[in-house]
């Protein structure tokens, strides 16, 4: 099968990437910056790679045109809460405008197998029901779950309206080795930092208090082709653990395998303008469709922290 996987070279990408090559398929990966698909080099050239920005119309057309995919997985977007919160139009602009740039030229080349969106637990905001199912109303506290929540929306809209097979994903949040920007990862960078002076220092923290349904990319990946594989439009399916870790444990089980004295620091400059005090999914509906997570969030920070080691010349 013939893949168009946009945003492929992001973190998630990488992987499903990695994953649709070892299940023979061909793919054709999406990048944004130069950056970025320097980020993918490790894919070799096994993977055609096209540079991309949503907010192109013109380019979006041609390249669905030339590719004529059979499937699509839409990963790609502007993935950050911080970074929406500085630049909310250019978030919309990409997550939503971008989407719908998408969808008018898969209209036009329908793919035989259908798209899989990657959707966001942060569409449905502050929650008071845990687990969360996928009944829940869309509430979103951020424009960063806004655009996602529009970006759902639409992916429901064009299914209906013009025939596409459009399956949604929701994802709890996603960490593993090499991802940049979350709390695991930024933590296990700032440890590996520590370690190379050789003396004890101070970890600066947020709110750790937070509690987050947390899942391994390589869990993630194989979620996500399940969904492709056999989820339907009208159901949005959760992609999450099914269980909540607060991120003060996660911080903890770094710092007890960190080879220097660490301790805690809070910093409030870390702390978000809003924070959803406890986020969990139920995953009902994805085990429904046969899947089960194999990797517990342990292997999952022990090999972050191996990987950042590597990264910094340290031994694993």
């Amino acid at each position: 099968m013939r893949l168009l996987i946009t945003g492929g070279s992001g973190f998630i990408g990488r992987y499903l990437c990695r994953l649709a090559l070892d299940r023979g398929h061909e793919v054709v990966g999406t990048y944004l910056s130069r950056d970025e698909l320097a980020m993918a080099s490790r894919l070799g050239d096994a993977v055609r790679w096209e540079q991309l920005d949503l907010q192109d119309e013109a380019r979006a057309g041609r390249l669905v045109e030339e590719v004529r995919p059979e499937g699509v997985f839409h990963l790609a977007g502007q993935a950050y809460a911080a970074r929406a919160w500085e630049d909310p139009v250019d978030t919309f602009r990409t997550n939503v405008e971008g989407t719908v740039r998408l969808y008018e030229a898969l209209r036009h080349h329908p793919p035989r197998e259908g798209t899989f969106v990657a959707s966001s637990a942060s569409a449905y905001g502050a929650v008071t029901q845990l687990p969360t199912p996928e009944e829940t109303p869309l509430n979103p506290i951020n424009p960063y779950g806004v655009s996602k929540a529009c970006q759902d929306m639409l992916s429901l809209q064009y299914s209906l309206n013009y025939g596409l097979r459009i399956v949604r994903g929701r994802l709890f949040i996603t960490t593993g080795p090499g991802k940049t920007g979350d709390a695991l990862n930024d933590f296990a960078q700032r440890i590996v930092a520590l370690e190379g002076t050789g003396r004890p220092g101070q970890l600066r923290v947020g709110n750790l208090a937070t509690r987050r349904d947390i899942s391994d990319v390589r869990d993630v990946t194989r979620a996500i082709w399940r969904v492709f594989e056999s989820g339907r439009p009208e159901q949005p399916v959760n992609i999450g653990a099914g269980a909540s870790v607060s991120i003060a444990s996660i911080a903890q089980s770094l710092v007890q395998l960190a080879r220097v004295p660490v301790s805690l620091a809070p910093d409030s400059t870390l702390f978000r303008a809003t924070d959803e005090p406890e986020i969990r999914a139920d995953i009902g509906r994805l085990r429904a469709l046969g899947f089960a997570p194999e990797y517990p969030l342990e292997r999952t920070v022990t090999d972050a922290l191996a990987y950042w080691r590597h990264a910094a010349g340290a031994p694993s």
